[in-house]
């Protein structure tokens, strides 16, 4: 008896020098509600299901270094506001989806923002990084989420990996993507967006993605400030049937390359809006494929305003084509990667510059010297 009793205390004392191992699929994270620190979590899902037991308004979710093996879902809460990123230095890493529930309340005010994560699908099966799915039959209505300043990496062809999607009829309102980086990837975005608008501000996508943005929806589609390099099509609208929808497309201030003699860079699909601009932007196909594609439909509304497209466009005779290319303005993106705000400034200085030295040269000329 003596000898089982010593047997069990040294089992007991070693038991409890062991790791706990139940969340090792998540590093652990801090939950601050209103500016007031409301404990640390054994994991991120922990943290974030603990918004739903508080009450407050503006929820931070701040992750400690490591590596996220297990799905994270999220669940928009009526009036609170939700910020999930890295601790301040730590590196976080997603090798597994984060799924978004918008309660089914597409006009909803709390918002959602997803900041500064890295997504790594290689060596996986995983076919998203943010997914906002469909839910039947109540629509999903993910609202005013913002993803900014992410990296998403997959293996190119090995499964279909989406950076962000929005499921067909989950539909979403106000969806921006900023700041990212895309590659090897399916594509950077697969977006069905009713109302309101799908942002795409800064983003690189390359090394191998098959396409940039597929959208379909109602929403306003806005691309600003991009470089897509990539196989297929870097900017599609609508779907290949149905009536042409709502909304616009504008590309702005981006350069958009694709690869393919059949795709074009840029594609309109019969669903897709009428009303489309681009601006200030560098269209190209690499393989003298055409640079702006009509499938299967006609009566587009497309203004195209110092902007170098190089390949075929959709034919005048069916659709409204407005070139502006004033001769004296350079085409092409200002800006590409960043600091968006400052070219502006430096345009300013430029121009201010130069008027000075006109205004020095007059002056010099009136007084004869």
């Amino acid at each position: 008896m003596k000898h089982i009793l010593v047997f069990l205390t040294i089992f007991t004392i070693c038991f409890g020098l062991l790791p706990v191992a139940s969340f090792a699929d998540s590093p652990p994270a801090t939950l601050t509600i209103d500016g007031v620190p409301a404990g640390t979590f054994p994991s991120v899902q922990a943290a974030v299901d603990a918004v739903q037991a508080n009450a407050g308004t503006n929820f931070v979710i701040e992750i400690a270094a490591g590596t996220v093996t297990e799905e994270l879902n999220i669940k928009q809460q009526a009036n609170k506001n939700v910020v999930i990123r890295p601790q301040p230095g730590a590196t976080v890493t997603f090798k597994n989806t984060i799924n978004i529930d918008g309660s089914g309340d597409i006009d909803s005010p709390e918002t959602l923002l997803i900041e500064g994560l890295h997504f790594d699908l290689t060596g996986t099966t995983v076919a998203n990084c943010i997914f906002i799915p469909s839910f039947s039959p109540v629509h999903n209505y993910a609202h005013n989420v913002t993803i900014n300043g992410c990296t998403f990496k997959g293996e190119f062809n090995s499964v279909a990996q989406v950076a962000v999607r929005v499921e067909a009829n989950a539909g979403a309102r106000n969806l921006a993507i900023m700041n990212c980086t895309a590659t090897n990837l399916h594509s950077l975005g697969q977006l069905y967006a009713v109302s309101g608008y799908a942002f795409i501000q800064n983003c690189i996508v390359s090394n191998g993605s098959e396409g940039g943005v597929n959208y379909y929806g109602t929403a306003d589609l806005i691309v600003d400030s991009c470089k897509f390099d990539v196989q297929t099509y870097a900017v599609r609208s609508g779907q290949s049937s149905g009536q042409p929808s709502s909304g616009s497309v504008t590309i702005n201030n981006s350069v958009l390359n694709s690869n393919s003699a059949t795709d074009g860079t840029v594609v309109l699909r019969v669903e897709s809006t009428r009303n489309i601009n681009i601006i200030h932007s560098n269209i190209t196909n690499a393989a003298a494929g055409p640079s702006l594609q009509a499938l299967n439909s006609s009566g587009f509304d497309i203004d195209i305003v110092e902007s170098n497209m190089v390949g075929e466009i959709p034919s005048s005779d069916s659709n409204t084509i407005t070139i502006i290319d004033d001769p004296n303005v350079p085409n092409g993106p200002v800006n590409i990667t960043g600091n968006g705000g400052n070219t502006a400034y430096i345009f300013l200085i430029v121009f201010l510059s130069v008027a000075v030295v006109i205004l020095l040269l007059i002056l010099l000329a009136i007084l004869g010297i």
